[in-house]
Formats: C-alpha cells, structure tokens, sequence
C-alpha cells in the first residue's frame, strides 16, 4: 500500500514535469494546459548538483524520476510476489482473509495516504501558479508590469497566510476549550507541591486556587493570540486590498498604449487566486492532522 500510494506521487511528477497533468476539458483556462513543469519537490532534489542548469535541468529531474518509478514498481512487483507466495502456502486462505488483510492495512495508511493526497493537490496548484506565471512572462512585460505581478502575489500570499492563520489558532482554542482538553485532564493540573498536603480541605483550596489561575490565564493568553492575528490579518487584507486600487489607479492614470492589457490583470487575478487556494488547502491539511492527534 505504500509503495502503491508513493508511486502515484511520482506518477504526478512526472505528468507535471511532462506536461500532461491537467487533462483538456471543456473549461477555458487562460493558459496552455501542456507546459512542462517541474514541482518544487522534484527541484530541491536536484539542487545538490552542481551542474545544473537550464539546458539540463529537465534531463536530470526526468531521470531522477523515472529512475524512483522503476525502483517503486519493482518493489511493488516483489511485494506483489511474496504476498501471492504467503497466500498459496497458507492453508485455508480464502477473499475474506484478503479483506480482513486489506482493510487493516488502509486503517493503518490513513494518514499517509492523506499526506500524498494533499502532496499531489499542491502540486496541481502549484503547476497553475507557474504555468499563469509563464503565461504572463509571454506578453514580454516590462519593468513595472513585472514588479506588479511579484507585488500583488506577494501581497495575496500575505493575506491569505494571516487569513488562515487566525481560523486555524481560533480552531485550535476551540479545540483546547473543549471537555477533553479540561484542567483537570490536562498534565500542569498534577502538582506535587499541592499533592504532598495532607490536610484535604487546604489541599483542595489549594487546587482551587491553582486551577482559577491556571484558566484566567489561558483565557488571557487565549484573547492575545487572537488579537494579535486579528491585527496582521487586518494589515495584510489592508495591503492586498490598497495594492489592488493602486493598478488601477495607475492604469487609469497611463497613457493608453502604455496600460497594462487586461488579460494580463486576468492572468494576475487568477495567479493570486490560485495561490489563496493553495494556502487554504495547506492549512485544511493541518487542521485535519491537528484534529488527528
């Protein structure tokens, strides 16, 4: 299961480094859907070599992956072989065992599968936050058009970060509020100090005491952390928001053969929208791990 569950992962590297990930659908996409592009996994495996560079670098992280391929499904081939020759010798082995067999095993692969499947969603999102990214590069922009890309993606990942951010640690307050994660339940509420007192009704106003603190001070602590993120998330939606009037202050301000094209505002839109999808699935995927625990 986890070499089947890895090779799909590879599979998708290699569709991307290809350019056949996204498969032709009736949907317009504002860019050609057959660009190779190389995930940023793929890339930091390579960057020990020393001698990258672009005329080489699809060479090399083509035969990085194939080669990982063929080491998966000749492992998978062998498992696949031990598991028929364990089957065979076993007495009385019947589709129900298999079953009892394969259930175990995804129970107990859950939560990788989950991380390979949020892996190859990035991956889809990250193609299309390049592939927007060369579209753009082809309408040659210049200086400022450039700048103006690098700003508003810089802005939007900004935002949307200090977006997530805030709901996640609400979450998690949510979470640490709850009856399971009570004062009690909790490992700070056994104190030595307070156990070793014999007289029960001092130790108890003892414990009292402690555990008041204890709370006041999470609640405290709890409404600085919010209003700590509410403050950046507030900032960083400022930006985004001023960034996004001062393009359109400055094309409208432009001469009219020096206006930033439309379509290249189009392509910019989608590259900041996808880029906010992809953090909001980043933080999707955490909040599921820290809901797991």
């Amino acid at each position: 299961m986890f070499v089947q569950t890895n090779y799909s992962l590879w599979t998708i590297y290699l569709k991307s480094g290809m350019g056949q990930l996204i498969i032709p659908s009736a949907e317009k996409l504002n860019f050609p859907t057959n660009s190779p592009i190389w995930p940023k996994a793929i890339k930091i495996l390579i960057q020990e070599s020393t001698k990258i560079n672009t005329i080489n670098e699809n060479e090399i992280c083509m035969n990085l992956v194939n080669i990982k391929l063929c080491e998966l499904d000749n492992q998978l081939k062998q498992y696949q072989a031990e598991l028929n020759k364990i089957r065979n010798g076993f007495y009385g082995y019947t589709l129900q065992h298999q079953h009892l067999i394969e259930r175990y095993i995804e129970q107990n692969m859950s939560s990788l599968r989950m991380e390979i499947e949020h892996k190859i969603e990035l991956i889809h999102y990250d193609y299309h936050i390049q592939a927007l990214k060369l579209q753009y590069l082809r309408h040659n922009p210049n200086n400022y058009q450039k700048q103006l890309l690098k700003q508003l993606c810089r802005s939007k990942y900004e935002q949307e970060m200090t977006e997530q951010e805030l709901i996640f640690l609400q979450q998690q307050i949510t979470y640490f509020n709850s009856p399971s994660q009570s004062f009690e339940n909790s490992p700070i509420a056994q104190s030595t100090l307070i156990n070793s007192i014999e007289n029960l009704h001092i130790r108890q106003q003892l414990f009292n005491q402690y555990k008041a603190i204890a709370e006041n001070s999470k609640v405290q602590l709890s409404a600085l952390y919010i209003k700590a993120a509410e403050e950046q998330r507030d900032k960083y939606k400022k930006k985004y928001h001023d960034d996004v009037k001062q393009m359109w202050s400055d094309r409208h301000a432009t001469a009219n053969h020096e206006k930033i094209p439309l379509l290249m505002i189009e392509l910019i839109n989608e590259r900041c929208k996808k880029i906010g999808e992809s953090i909001q699935s980043t933080y999707k995927f955490k909040v599921q791990c820290f809901l797991s625990k």
